[in-house]
């Protein structure tokens, strides 16, 4: 049932009064236009502030996400974390026995064969010059060593080359 209620004609002008007829409306709506325009609200920002004091950490941040992130799937996160972890490291461990192994077996065998090679165009070098020396163009000797010319390699054949 619908339950009338009278109001009294004083209580609806009262300042005090719940109650606004239309043209008090439009007037406080003008008024609040009003102080918006000026620069003036009637809301205070200023609890802005608030937010701007409390900063989180990072590691607040992530404390957080345990609440939202299922245990699930946090749980196959963790796994493939760790698994690329220990691929990675064992990469890593990999590269660094492969390049030991390599930078010695260079030592060991290719530096030495690089100095042999240096020594053989050197010899090379000192035989074609005593070739020139010795004939003026001529022949070289046969590997019996006619005609009394020194053999390459022979002690004594070459200078400060004697075994």
């Amino acid at each position: 049932m619908v339950k009338l209620v009278e109001i009294e004609d004083d209580a609806v002008f009262d300042d005090d009064s719940q109650y606004t007829t239309d043209d008090e409306e439009h007037e406080s709506v003008a008024s609040l236009t009003d102080k918006e325009d000026d620069g003036e609200s009637d809301f205070d920002f200023e609890d802005d502030d608030e937010d701007e004091e409390f900063e989180e950490t990072f590691l607040e941040r992530v404390q957080a996400l345990k609440d939202i992130i299922p245990l699930e799937k946090r749980r196959a996160f963790s796994s493939a974390l760790s698994s690329a972890s220990y691929w990675g490291n064992f990469g890593l461990h990999l590269a660094g026995k492969l390049s030991w192994v390599f930078t010695t077996s260079a030592l060991l065998v290719v530096f030495p064969l690089a100095l042999e090679s240096d020594r053989e165009k050197m010899m090379q070098q000192w035989e074609s010059e005593q070739g020139g020396a010795m004939g003026g163009g001529q022949q070289q000797p046969m590997m019996g060593g006619g005609a009394g010319m020194p053999l390459p390699g022979v002690a004594g054949s070459a200078p400060g080359l004697a075994a």
